[in-house]
């Protein structure tokens, strides 16, 4: 048995450091491999919200994909490449066709129906919706076609006549319309009707051997992001289901609910548009038109001029005569900018154009001074487009010249 004091010394005697056994394992212990990072198994779960995103993707890829059908399955007349077929069809037989409104793709209505054309018109007008209530009467001598457009830009001045030249029915004669931003660059536009008409153009200016814009700097990107709208989905349903008359081929010229598209190019507005054109109406948006254009004069692109005037020589070599001409402006719009940065600039596309045509030898009818023409305000539904009352003045100006001309050829023939 051990002494007490053998036993103090023990209690008093320096604790001695343990080793650390968790800092060595013991033999005993289960091994402990490492494994490398790419091999090591994710926790349950992780791989979650990566999965969960591309099926959002997806999901919404395949929202957006049927919103941009949708919209063209209603409204075939904008969007879709073989929605002016029945218009088409309509004219050659000689019919008319009814629309819910005028936004429709016309730039392609126009290249197929003058692929179908049986005979060649004398005569073509070029130009924006401005023209668009000239019927093929206001010219009496001569067979006349109408071939407006949307929103015209100097790029329609060689996309529509491509039309015309690779369908082989080139005109003898043709009236260039010159509004005041027809030549407007690219890069300053705030619409975009022009777009669809981008590939024709392409190809007349490689047929003329021009350079031509910077491809994706003019694909219809802002006609993708309409076909993509819910609101713009949501206005063409309601628009189909609630339509009491659908577009259709016919003989009528005046319907309560639908425009009206011509064979000869010109448009019958319906009984229930023609009503919200008021005098008070016209008036006042005039007024707002003036306001936004007062301190923003038209601006040239001097590329745009220079590739117009290639086409004059072209229509020249092919013995086509030109005449250029400006749309008369509302009275109320055109007296209320007397003085402003506009009128100014209205003064300076006059210049250019009378330079243009005493540099090709080329006659000018119209003028932006709707008081030169002689048309009154009451012609007007808005700032810009008159009706057939005031156009036909435009055409008279037209069949006086071309009647003088020739009588003066047949005057040098004889001789």
């Amino acid at each position: 048995m051990a002494k007490k004091a053998d036993i103090a010394k023990v209690q008093k005697a320096p604790a001695v450091a343990m080793p650390a056994y968790d800092a060595v394992p013991s033999p005993l212990a289960p091994a402990v491999v490492a494994q490398p990072v790419e091999q090591a198994k994710a926790a349950p779960g992780s791989g979650r919200p990566g999965r969960y995103a591309l099926l959002c993707a997806a999901f919404a890829i395949a929202g957006i994909a049927s919103v941009f059908t949708a919209n063209r399955m209603f409204a075939l007349e904008m969007y879709d490449e073989k929605g002016m077929a029945p218009a088409v069809a309509a004219f050659a037989e000689g019919k008319n066709y009814a629309v819910f409104d005028l936004n429709l793709n016309i730039r392609k209505l126009r290249d197929k129906q003058i692929a179908q054309m049986k005979d060649t018109p004398d005569v073509v007008i070029f130009g924006a919706s401005h023209w668009q209530e000239a019927h093929s009467g206001l010219v009496r001598h001569k067979k006349m076609y109408n071939s407006h457009i949307h929103r015209d830009y100097w790029e329609d001045l060689l996309a529509v006549p491509e039309m015309w030249v690779r369908n082989g029915k080139l005109p003898k004669q043709v009236i260039i319309s010159i509004r005041d931003n027809q030549f407007v660059p690219v890069g300053m536009r705030n619409d975009f009707l022009w777009e669809p008409g981008i590939p024709y153009y392409r190809q007349m200016a490689e047929r003329l051997g021009l350079p031509v814009r910077d491809f994706f700097k003019t694909l219809p990107w802002q006609r993708m992001r309409e076909r993509t709208s819910l609101a713009m989905l949501f206005s063409n349903v309601t628009r189909w289901y609630n339509a009491e008359a659908k577009p259709q081929a016919t003989k009528e010229t005046k319907l309560d609910k639908l425009d009206i598209l011509l064979p000869d190019g010109s448009i019958i507005w319906s009984r229930e548009h023609m009503a919200l054109f008021t005098r008070e109406r016209t008036i006042q948006s005039s007024r707002e038109f003036a306001d936004q254009k007062r301190n923003s004069p038209p601006v040239v692109d001097e590329a745009g001029v220079a590739q117009f005037e290639k086409l004059l020589a072209f229509y020249k070599s092919k013995g086509v005569e030109v005449y250029l001409a400006h749309p008369p402006f509302n009275p109320d719009f055109y007296d209320s900018l007397a003085g402003s940065p506009y009128a100014e600039g209205l003064r300076k596309i006059e210049a250019l154009t009378k330079d243009i045509a005493s540099r090709h030898g080329l006659k000018i009818i119209g003028s932006f001074n709707p008081h030169d023409v002689g048309c009154t305000a009451e012609m007007y539904i808005d700032a810009e487009h008159a009706n057939d009352q005031c156009l036909g003045k435009i055409f008279a100006q037209f069949e006086e010249m071309d009647l003088k001309g020739v009588a003066l050829r047949g005057t040098q023939g004889a001789n």
